[in-house]
């Protein structure tokens, strides 16, 4: 059952139930109230009556039994003066009716009564009800046993009208509670039905969809809730796409850097296997199946260097900037030379945590990008400086600098602004990839700042 026919029931339930339930016994308490009243007024007119009759049964003379004409005249005096519509029976000894004012006859008549003591009941004789006390008296004169009725139809109908009027306010309060409960489900149930809407919009992929909170209540909170998830959803939903993308370029590009120089190795080797070839067209086929090679071998190691950093676990441990730059000086003379390219070092000392390899690894890489994006005189420049709390370093060159449009692609693996340099560089476009990789594993920041013809800067940072 859906939660909107169940608030809708209970609460329609409830309310007639507790209408029901309390309107009964408002009827039912002055109804009980009459009841008692008119049973304590008959016991009290009982005991008037058993009085007078008594005293009037003892003044007979002594000796004198009363005859059953002088018990009837003596209880028809009594029931004159008595008024108030009262029927009364008198029984002699023999519980046999020596009088009657009506065609009622006592349903007490044969009940076992205690000594002083009158009975008293309601009863039903010929569809009216009647209050009834029965009574034995004893006297000089003889015992007798007295009954005393008054019809009492007036509460049983009051009770009956009150109950016409109660079903007719039942009637109108049944509709009422449903127009309201209707209501009440409706709007309470209009969230809960929205963010069933959401849900399924979601999942049929529109990722936009949210709902809008209304009020300060659990619904709202749940309201809430959905929409930080569906957030956080959709936000790993273009994630999972951003990689998938991704990873398709990361493919396509990497089987394209593989098969240009196998188709040159595949090529020249045939050459040199099917033809016979000059001594000078040898050496230089030679040279090119060398050169994609070992274009290959720096290929297939940036790989696995890009594969390592982004699986391993680091410990950390005190480098000196001053230790770490002279090593990164040392291997970057071989890479600089072939362009006569200088580098230039401004180091404020100080000891950050890392790991020294890796560490010279990601500045390698990026004086190697510097390099390839430099002419002739091309300059780079290593700054490192003390900041308190953070240590930066800078890489500079004056090189071609990238397009702003571009900059936020180049850290992708095998991305390369210009393809035919990069190729003719020996680049393969994973170098700063990697320079991303090692920077987090070490909880850098890594920032790049370039003007197309004016060179680049990048900006590493390291909390101290």
């Amino acid at each position: 059952m859906k939660l909107f026919w169940k608030l809708f029931i209970t609460m329609l339930g409830f309310v007639t139930a507790a209408f029901m339930v309390f309107g009964n016994i408002i009827i039912n308490i002055p109804f009980k109230s009459s009841i008692e009243r008119e049973t304590d007024r008959s016991v009290e007119e009982m005991h008037i009556l058993l009085y007078a009759f008594t005293a009037s049964l003892d003044g007979l003379p002594d000796g004198y039994r009363a005859s059953g004409l002088a018990v009837t005249e003596i209880t028809k005096s009594l029931e004159k003066n008595l008024g108030n519509n009262n029927n009364i029976i008198v029984y002699n000894e023999d519980k046999e009716i020596i009088y009657n004012s009506s065609s009622y006859e006592s349903t007490l008549v044969n009940a076992e009564q205690k000594e002083d003591y009158a009975i008293c009941s309601i009863t039903k004789h010929n569809g009216s009800y009647f209050t009834e006390c029965f009574f034995e008296v004893k006297s000089k004169a003889g015992n007798y046993y007295i009954g005393i009725n008054k019809e009492i139809d007036f509460i049983f109908e009051d009770r009956e009208i009150l109950y016409n009027n109660y079903r007719l306010a039942l009637i109108v309060l049944f509709i009422f509670s449903a127009v309201l409960s209707l209501l009440f489900s409706i709007g309470f149930t209009r969230p809960v039905r929205k963010l069933s809407a959401a849900a399924r919009d979601f999942a049929s992929g529109n990722y936009q969809r949210r709902v809008k909170p209304s009020g300060n209540d659990e619904v709202t909170a749940l309201v809430n809730d959905f929409n930080s998830m569906a957030w956080q959803l959709e936000d790993n939903i273009h994630k999972l796409e951003d990689d998938a993308r991704r990873q398709e370029e990361f493919t396509e590009a990497f089987s394209h850097e593989l098969k240009t120089p196998l188709t040159s190795i595949i090529g020249y080797s045939d050459m040199l296997r099917s033809m016979d070839l000059p001594k000078e067209d040898i050496v230089t086929s030679a040279s090119y199946i060398f050169k994609e090679g070992k274009r290959l071998e720096r290929l297939a190691y940036k790989m696995m260097e890009l594969s390592f950093a982004g699986r391993q676990e680091i410990e950390l441990a005190s480098v000196d900037t001053e230790e770490l730059v002279e090593k990164i000086q040392k291997n970057a003379e071989y890479l600089l030379k072939t362009k006569e390219i200088t580098l230039t070092t401004d180091i404020e000392k100080c000891v950050i945590k890392g790991d020294m390899d890796l560490l010279q690894s990601l500045f390698l890489n990026l004086i190697d990008n510097a390099r390839k994006a430099c002419s002739g005189n091309g300059r780079i420049i290593l700054e490192g400086k003390d900041y308190g709390e953070e240590y930066k370093f800078y890489v500079k060159d004056n090189g071609c600098g990238i397009p702003e449009s571009e900059t936020e692609k180049i850290t992708e693996a095998f991305y390369m602004v210009d393809k035919s340099r990069a190729r003719k560089e020996g680049g393969a476009g994973i170098g700063l990839a990697l320079c991303v990789k090692i920077a987090g594993l070490h909880n850098a920041g890594f920032e790049i700042k370039s003007k197309e013809g004016t060179g680049t800067q990048v900006i590493l940072s390291f909390k101290k």
